[in-house]
């Protein structure tokens, strides 16, 4: 048997442990807020599959992540700002609209245990590989290197280099309902070495002389 939570659809992938600033802005979703106050309650946030995120109706992906409030400020009109961070994760098993806004009948996930020793190393490659991500980032934008520091628990390296990964929603969407660090740190990974290619061809097209072209 599921709990009822109220489901915020965004054009985004919230993950565990990682912050997100929102503006509520829209009558049902300061409804939401009203709500959640009132029962002191939260809301889930869920990347949306199919439909738009302002002023029409959305249809969710099936896994999304809990948003533990750590900043509400109320706006005169009834608007709100927050700062939100992900919490647990959880599978909708049933949606009502009852409401203005989507409620969901959830399950919470838990992420399954998986080998150390694997998983250290996954976490190893993982943080070279980002960091290299990161390196090319920032050349690409004209900026000096910086240090990176990242978190030594692999399942924290899981959801933080998944967060910042500018990919397509659906790639992180993927990592975001794999069950195990171990297989959202293989996930990133892949993504981490598929970027590198495109952000080197990127690189190399920036930096050609004048006049140079490719034949294809």
């Amino acid at each position: 048997m599921g709990v009822e939570i109220p489901l915020f659809p965004l054009s985004v992938v919230l993950f565990p442990h990682m912050p997100l600033p929102l503006h509520i802005f829209e009558e049902r979703y300061r409804q939401m807020m009203r709500d959640c106050e009132e029962q002191g309650t939260s809301f889930g946030v869920v990347a949306i599959r199919e439909g738009v995120e302002a002023m029409g109706p959305a249809t969710p992906h099936p896994v999304g992540t809990l948003a533990q409030l750590r900043k509400v400020e109320k706006l005169e009109d009834g608007r709100y700002n927050l700062l939100v961070v992900g919490a647990s994760r959880f599978r909708i098993v049933g949606v009502s609209t009852r409401r203005p806004y989507l409620v969901g009948e959830v399950e919470y996930l838990q992420d399954t245990d998986g080998g150390e020793g694997a998983t250290a190393e996954l976490a190893r490659q993982v943080g070279t590989a980002f960091r290299a991500y990161a390196g090319t980032l920032r050349q690409l934008a004209g900026q000096d290197p910086a240090g990176i520091e990242l978190p030594d628990d692999p399942e924290l390296l899981s959801y933080l280099v998944a967060a910042t990964l500018q990919v397509e929603i659906a790639r992180k969407q993927e990592l975001l309902e794999m069950d195990g660090a171990g297989d959202r740190l293989r996930g990133c990974l892949a993504l981490l070495r598929r970027e590198a290619v495109l952000l080197d061809q990127m690189l190399a097209r920036r930096d050609a002389p004048t006049g140079a072209f490719s034949p294809n």
